[in-house]
């Protein structure tokens, strides 16, 4: 099971329950954490509601709430069995009087206040009327099917009936059958903007502007060849000295330019080639000693193929590099280091033999080597 970290006991937008990690108790350093002071004080582990019923989308009405409003499950935390609502909206007064920093602030309220709502259902007309009235029904008791592992999705699943509802529902025995099924939220999918001046249009992404080159019809008529690549560095240089054919696969040939070199299936290759290399070269020396054995035995032969075969793939290291020294510009930056630290040395010796001193006292003139 995944550690449990400070994130984990922030609330969260996910509807579906993957783990179980909200069962643990919270270690001390966990709690102690930076920013984990914002974070609601968590509930004893055997309070926490292992399989939740109430998830983000949910709409929930508020027990002892005289307004009786239904609103909109924004988040919920596992840890203090808290739930978030979505803010109402408000006028534009109120926002332009309330703190903007405070707008977007969600009420949460417990678990146990929360009443799921149902839906709109058909009742018997109300005394004095005629007309059915539809009402919304609340939930007042859940009850649920066994859980099970999803193995494809990676989270547990299980439907929620509820049991008692208010008001009641008419022609409802209470019976298990009878059980009023409650779906789960959708998720809201992603949301759609019209393209602006900077966004691409779906008809610019959808064209096809590559035609595949039209392939012989019978097995007898020649292969077209591919063009040359002098000819497509030609049209590169000039774009109007040759013909533009869309049918022709030009790419084929900045393919290797185009493609990651440090790709770890381009290392890989590389890596293979390289043991593919070390291991015929091997087997080529040791043929060549056994050939000529030269009065020794076969073991000794072979061992000395292989003494040669190390010397060689150090030699041929040390060459390797050498080239990547000199193919990165070390060579040429020492080259220009010593280049300036001649061109210093030069300096300051013209300048100390053209150094004049002015007349002063106590000034000695050297002696004249002899």
């Amino acid at each position: 099971m995944p550690a449990l970290r400070t994130h984990n006991l922030l609330p969260t937008h996910h509807r579906w329950t993957k783990d179980f990690l909200h069962l643990l108790l919270v270690p001390r350093f966990v709690a102690q954490r930076k920013g984990a002071k914002a974070i609601a004080k968590p509930t004893k582990p055997k309070d926490r509601i292992k399989y939740w019923n109430i998830v983000p989308g949910d709409q929930v009405r508020l027990l002892g709430d005289k307004e009786g409003g239904i609103h909109e499950v924004h988040m919920i935390n596992r840890f203090s069995n808290r739930v978030f609502l979505k803010r109402e909206n408000v006028s534009a007064d109120q926002s332009a009087n309330s703190d903007p920093r405070k707008q977007n602030v969600s009420r949460q309220v417990p678990y146990s206040r929360c009443q799921l709502f149902c839906g709109n259902f058909l009742f018997p007309p109300a005394k004095g009327e005629t007309e059915p009235q539809r009402l919304p029904v609340f939930a007042t008791r859940l009850s649920t099917s066994k859980p099970f592992w999803h193995p494809i999705l990676h989270r547990f699943e299980w439907k929620r009936y509820a049991v008692g509802t208010i008001p009641k529902i008419p022609g409802s025995t209470g019976l298990p059958e009878d059980r009023l099924h409650i779906p789960w939220p959708k998720p809201n999918g992603p949301r759609r903007v019209d393209p602006s001046s900077y966004d691409t249009l779906k008809d610019v992404v959808t064209e096809v502007t590559y035609t595949p080159p039209a392939l012989p019809s019978t097995l007898d008529a020649p292969v077209p060849s591919p063009p040359s690549e002098q000819w497509y560095i030609t049209t590169l240089r000039a774009p109007h000295a040759a013909e533009y054919d869309p049918s022709v696969p030009v790419e084929v040939h900045v393919a290797k330019e185009l493609t990651n070199p440090h790709s770890r299936a381009k290392k890989q290759a590389r890596w293979q080639a390289y043991q593919e290399y070390r291991r015929r070269l091997l087997t080529e020396m040791v043929k060549a000693e056994l050939r000529d054995l030269q009065g020794r035995t076969r073991g000794i032969a072979r061992a000395e193929a292989t003494h040669k075969w190390k010397l060689r793939l150090e030699d041929e290291r040390k060459a390797e590099v050498l080239r990547r020294w000199r193919h990165r510009g070390d060579e040429a930056r020492l080259l220009r280091k010593k280049e300036r630290k001649a061109r210093r040395e030069r300096k300051e010796d013209a300048r100390l033999r053209n150094l004049v001193l002015e007349d002063a006292p106590n000034q000695v003139v050297p002696r004249a080597r002899a």
